[in-house]
């Protein structure tokens, strides 16, 4: 399979879903994480990003928009729109679209509108950790059990050392914990949620 993932920033993807994008990869699956823009440190997050992608068992793409130039515009949906009809995926992982930060918002839409053909199933990743919060709630609909490559995750988030250093231990452990909370609502030691846009099976 083909396994398409958009995230607005470098460490979004990991902490989002990072262990079922490596369940992907372990599975045969091509995987390509698609990164909208950088907001800083470009050349110091772009490498943490393909530190990531390679322990994780993916490609990824950056996209390079500015930060200030970035909003659900007809422009950035043609641009997800051409990685959608190039790369040809048969699921698409993207942000929650009620998530607190614009970028992850705008992501979100954007993917929606790029994926209107559907011709493939698209489910959206929990709100990156940190994250405001919000007067919505996620809806747990699909549940990966990740726990033989949680610490495939875990060292991926690592490899964002700027971001580490930014937030503090608390974010690493705030990351393994949601993935153990996930876990324990279907019996399990890890997980990853995601609330599923649609679903197209060929049976």
């Amino acid at each position: 399979m083909r396994i398409l993932a958009f995230g607005a920033h470098p460490d979004d993807i990991e902490v989002g879903m990072g262990a079922t994008i490596a369940k992907h990869s372990d599975s045969g699956d091509e995987v390509l994480m698609v990164v909208a823009l950088i907001p800083n440190n470009p050349s110091e997050r772009r490498k943490e990003s393909e530190n990531a992608a390679k322990l994780l068992g993916a490609k990824v793409k950056f996209l390079n928009i500015k930060s200030d130039e970035f909003s659900n515009n007809r422009r950035i949906v043609e641009k997800f729109d051409e990685i959608v009809c190039e790369f040809k995926p048969d699921i698409i992982y993207t942000h929650w679209i009620h998530d607190s930060h614009q970028d992850h918002i705008t992501v979100g839409n954007a993917t929606l509108a790029a994926a209107r053909r559907n011709t493939c199933s698209v489910y959206m990743y929990e709100q990156t950790i940190p994250g405001g919060i919000v007067p919505y709630g996620f809806k747990p609909q699909m549940f990966v059990d990740v726990s033989s490559v949680i610490e495939t995750k875990i060292e991926s988030v690592l490899s964002h050392k700027s971001q580490v250093d930014a937030n503090g231990d608390n974010w690493v452990y705030g990351i393994r914990g949601r993935a153990q909370y996930r876990g324990y609502q279907i019996s399990t030691k890890f997980a990853e949620a995601f609330e599923v846009v649609k679903e197209i099976k060929t049976i």
